[in-house]
């Protein structure tokens, strides 16, 4: 069985192998209170979410999945989300870059826990044009479980998926007279592109 530099067995399951390099990274709200809204119709230049991988980042970005949950005000009908990728990013300005974290928390001295390069924004401006759909749900409006309504989406990125330099990954949530209210998470890796080369 393979060892890291520390001499600890390393599993063969890749994602803990990527895990030991500090190479997986999560978003999540920062404050741990607040909320993100989406819109009241679909237009394709105000996403909710885009992660977004800068064009300088030198890394593959491998999207795990996303969790969103309705919470807050109830929206004001049918929400509907689309997922979408785009091989030219869709980031152009403005939103909030969300807090990105290494999920190798407490790692020794001796591992290495790089930063991330790719970011998370929330109500950021887009650039127009289409990507490519890779998952779409349609929720009723509820912030309650009590009736049984299923209100937490979770997405989970195709085999294949890998969003390069330049590109990003985009949600769009929305929904008649008042936009939905998510608390939400997400979870991708990095890789450096020389890895593969």
């Amino acid at each position: 069985m393979p060892r890291d530099s520390l001499g600890v067995a390393i599993s063969q399951d890749v994602s803990w192998v990527i895990a030991l390099r500090g190479q997986i990274y999560a978003a999540s709200d920062a404050d741990q209170n607040d909320r993100v809204t989406g819109q009241t119709s679909f237009a394709n230049t105000t996403p909710t979410f885009i992660l977004h991988n800068p064009s300088n980042s030198a890394k593959l970005c491998f999207p795990f999945f996303f969790q969103i949950v309705q919470t807050g005000s109830v929206a004001g009908g049918d929400i509907f989300v689309e997922v979408e990728a785009r091989g030219t990013s869709a980031y152009s300005s403005a939103g909030t870059s969300e807090g990105v974290s290494n999920l190798f928390f407490g790692a020794p001295s001796a591992y290495s826990n790089p930063t991330n390069s790719c970011l998370l924004y929330s109500g950021p401006t887009a650039g127009a044009g289409a990507g490519r759909k890779l998952g779409h749900f349609t929720l009723a409006p509820d912030v309650s479980p009590a009736e049984g309504v299923i209100n937490v989406p979770e997405w989970s990125a195709p085999t294949g998926l890998i969003i390069g330099p330049g590109a990003s990954l985009d949600v769009y949530t929305y929904a008649a007279s008042t936009g939905p209210t998510w608390d939400w998470h997400f979870v991708w890796a990095e890789i450096p592109v020389q890895a593969f080369s």
